[in-house]
């Protein structure tokens, strides 16, 4: 299977967010702040017209290094019969390489719910804290990735 991952808008992002990650809840629950702000970045991953997988990268400042520049991944989900294929770490690798190429990406983090915490080790994050609970949407930890190796951040 060849995925093909491209640039959407975030409301494309819908069709898998709200099954995937708002499930039970209206389709209001679905957009996230800065959603539409002109610097987001949300992927689509399609199996030939089928969008299987999305992903967003938001221009959200990590909360503990307010000034570097900073983008919260959110929204990451893939259809269950594609699971476990590498689609997700594909949309993750593609949004790492478009940040760093169109703006000065020094940290990239996110929560993450904790049955995904080894796709993210995967792809070089590092949990940090301890995990918490999201009301309605269950247990998460944090991971980070630091693209500054200067850049002193407390976790």
């Amino acid at each position: 299977m060849e995925t093909k991952i491209l640039r959407i808008d975030a409301k494309t992002t819908f069709a898998l967010r709200h099954p995937l990650l708002r499930k039970g809840r209206p389709l209001s629950d679905c957009p996230f702040e800065n959603d539409t702000h002109p610097e987001s970045l949300h992927l689509g991953a399609y199996d030939q017209k089928r969008l299987v997988g999305i992903l967003s990268a938001l221009p959200n400042p990590y909360p503990k290094a307010p000034d570097p520049l900073s983008y919260q991944l959110r929204g990451i989900a893939v259809l269950p019969s594609y699971e476990r294929k590498g689609i997700a770490s594909q949309l993750i690798q593609k949004a790492i390489a478009i940040l760093s190429n169109e703006h000065r990406l020094e940290i990239l983090w996110l929560n993450a719910r904790i049955q995904a915490q080894n796709l993210y080790l995967n792809n070089g994050f590092k949990a940090i804290g301890a995990t918490f609970e999201i009301a309605g949407i269950g247990t998460h930890q944090r991971f980070f990735k630091k693209f500054n190796p200067w850049l002193e951040v407390s976790f």
